[in-house]
Parts: C-alpha cells; sequence; structure tokens
C-alpha cells in the first residue's frame, strides 16, 4: 500500500508529481534547515534556539501538509496538478521568513532561492517565474530594511544592499534563463506535436485509403486472414463480398475525376452505415471495394448488400440529376478448410457473373466451387 501512494498508483503523472513533491519538500526542506541550522550554531540565528525550533515546527508542518495533500490524490483537483507553482511559491515564502531571523549570512540562505526556481524552469511560464522572481527580490529588500529598522545593531546596511544587488543580478539572469528554456521548450513541444500527427497520418496511410477512410487491400488481407482463422475453428460463419461500381470510367468521363471521388466516398459512406460490430469495408483499388460480414450467413449478408445497393441507387446529384450510380456484387460465404484464395476467388467470379448478367445486381456463389448456376438477385422494377 505504501508503494501504491509513492508511486501513485496506475497513473503516471501522478506518480511524477508525487516523486517530485517529495523531492521539493524533503530534499529542499532538509537543505533549508540545514543551512538555518548551522547560522544558528554560529548564533547568526536571531532569537536562538527556540525561535529555530518552532519556526522550522511550522516549515515543516507545511512540507508534511504538501506530501500528504499529494498522496492522497487532492491535488488532481487543482487547477494544475502538478502542484509546480504552489510549491514555489511556498517555499519562497518559508525561505524569506528564515532569511529575516538570519543575520551576517542572510545571502546564503537566499542563495536556496535559485534552487526553488530550477524547479519550476521546465514546467512553468517564464511570466510566472517572473513574479516569483519579482516578489523574492523586492520582500528580500523589505527584510533588510524592517531588520535596518527594527534590529540596526544586528545589519551591516550597506553590506546588505551590496549583496542584495548580487542577489537581483543574479535572479534577473535565471529569470531569463529560464525564459529562453521555456521557449526551447514550447518549440519542442511544438515539434513533438507535429512530429506525432506525422506518425499518426503515416500509420493512418498505413491501414487506411487516403480518399474513402476505408481500409486498404494489405491491411483488409491481413485482417481477413485473421477472422477466416477463428472461423475455421467453427467460431462463426463469414460471408465476403466484392463489390464494384458499374460504369465508374464514363461517371469520371463524363463529370470529372472530383466527382467521381465524391461518388466512391459515398459509397464508404453507405457501406459504413449498415455495417456493425466486427464487419468492415476496404478499398481494393479504382471502384472495386471488398466487404466482410462478419458473424453472419448467406441470407443475411445478402439482405445487407442489397440494402446498400438500394440506397446507392437512390442517391441523386445536385450537379447531375441525371445519374445514377448502381453496383454489382458477388458474395460467397466461407466454407470450413477453404483457403483464402479460393473463398474469394467464389467472390470475385460472382462479381464477374453479376457484371455479365446485366450490372446493379448481387450474384451468391454457390460453395465450394467457381462454376455452374449462381443464385441471382433480381433487380426490382
Amino acid at each position: 500500500m505504501q508503494g501504491w501512494f509513492i508511486t501513485g498508483g496506475a497513473d503516471p503523472d501522478q506518480a511524477r508529481t508525487v516523486r517530485r513533491v517529495l523531492f521539493a519538500m524533503v530534499a529542499g526542506g532538509l537543505a533549508h534547515t540545514l543551512v538555518c541550522w548551522i547560522a544558528a550554531q554560529l548564533d547568526f540565528f536571531r532569537g536562538g534556539s527556540d525561535v529555530f525550533t518552532r519556526l522550522f515546527l511550522v516549515i515543516w508542518g507545511g512540507h508534511i501538509g504538501f506530501i500528504l495533500f499529494t498522496l492522497l490524490g487532492f491535488n488532481r483537483l487543482c487547477r494544475d496538478p502538478s502542484l509546480t507553482l504552489p510549491v514555489i511559491w511556498w517555499s519562497t515564502l518559508v525561505l524569506l521568513v528564515s532569511a529575516y531571523y538570519t543575520d551576517q549570512v542572510r545571502l546564503c540562505v537566499m542563495l536556496l532561492f535559485f534552487a526553488i526556481l530550477q524547479t519550476g524552469v521546465f514546467r512553468s511560464r517564464r511570466r510566472d517565474l517572473a513574479w516569483v522572481g519579482a516578489f523574492g527580490v523586492l520582500a528580500y529588500l523589505v527584510i533588510i530594511v524592517l531588520v535596518a529598522r527594527w534590529h540596526p545593531e544586528a545589519v551591516d546596511v550597506t553590506a546588505e544592499l551590496i549583496q542584495w544587488a548580487a542577489f537581483l543580478m543574479m535572479t534577473l539572469a535565471v529569470v531569463i534563463l529560464a525564459g529562453e528554456i521555456g521557449m526551447i521548450r514550447n518549440k519542442l513541444a511544438q515539434r513533438n506535436r507535429d512530429l506525432g500527427d506525422i506518425v499518426d497520418r503515416i500509420q493512418r496511410l498505413a491501414v487506411r485509403d487516403e480518399l474513402t477512410g476505408l481500409y486498404n487491400r494489405r491491411y483488409a488481407m491481413e485482417r481477413l486472414a485473421k477472422i477466416r482463422e477463428m472461423a475455421g475453428r467453427g467460431a462463426f460463419g463469414v460471408v465476403v463480398a466484392y463489390a464494384d461500381l458499374d460504369h465508374f470510367k464514363q461517371i469520371n468521363d463524363t463529370y470529372g475525376h472530383g466527382f467521381g471521388d465524391d461518388v466512391l466516398r459515398l459509397f464508404a459512406r453507405r457501406a459504413g452505415e449498415l455495417l456493425s460490430g466486427r464487419d468492415f469495408c476496404a478499398r481494393f483499388g479504382g471502384e472495386e471495394f471488398l466487404i466482410v460480414l462478419v458473424k453472419t450467413d448467406l441470407e443475411q449478408a445478402r439482405h445487407v448488400l442489397e440494402q446498400l445497393r438500394r440506397n446507392l441507387a437512390a442517391e441523386r446529384f445536385d450537379n447531375a440529376p441525371a445519374l445514377r450510380v448502381t453496383v454489382s456484387q458477388g458474395l460467397a460465404d466461407y466454407t470450413a478448410g477453404e483457403a483464402l484464395e479460393d473463398w474469394l476467388a467464389r467472390a470475385d467470379d460472382a462479381l464477374y457473373r453479376a457484371k455479365s448478367q446485366g450490372r446493379n445486381r448481387t450474384v451468391i456463389a454457390h460453395r465450394g466451387r467457381l462454376d455452374g448456376a449462381d443464385d441471382v438477385l433480381p433487380v426490382p422494377e
């Protein structure tokens, strides 16, 4: 259970946040405590050990509160679940409070401020770090003024102001560096997004036809081979169909290839509307498509394909009102033990018969043969 809390469970982002907060609170808190403890041992901590103890009990109470808040997952309710800025602001505030009580070596305490800023260089906006830097610089100056007014015996104002000026220049340099790193980070992030888009496009093109969005021939054959293996074990029935748009070359020649592309996309949409589950449609090239109907038989497949044929024939086009797009289809169900090539050859032969018998019809191939009388669906009047 303890390991689950520290790693953030199964959420990698939460695990990273938990580790960052633990490191910032424990490592940063220990470094801060050690520097101030050494100052106290050298009698440079105003108020002595009593003030030191009370102050750091409060500080460590806040540190532990941040740790528990993150371990329990409440940080996920925040606008910034990483808690980067809240941790920076808290660490800066407790550092400034301890610097108020530290004399002679105040700059040594304030140098920890740069370690605090560093934690936000890669995760915060330049503007946010600039605000924290400006606050740290101004608060440091206010501390010098307050100590000079209330405890003049404990401060060399000239030396403190020289140290403050050095602190100002170093803070300015860190903020500028953080801005440059932020710009580089943003450019890298944009390039990573662009690269991700390119990879997604390549992966899509590896399995999809760019024009219709359907599976391409290579991926369809890979998927069909796996489906055939499962169907061969008697898991379910499968029907394949070849579909070929009738007189598609004439459509391209008459209305242009752009219009022809629209017709191809229309067929893909109409096919997708009728398919479900593991069914899929693939573009095999040109105007030829492969339709795979899983967990179905010939009668159910014939009903789906006839509905597709009728829906396509019913389409009307504003810029081609006389055009009627039809499709010829040949389908074959899988026979146990049949080779993939033979199965597809039967469907292809049925498509050929549909074309030769007048187009705009669906032909069903008989099982286990490529020749003979097929079932031909008549074209409805």
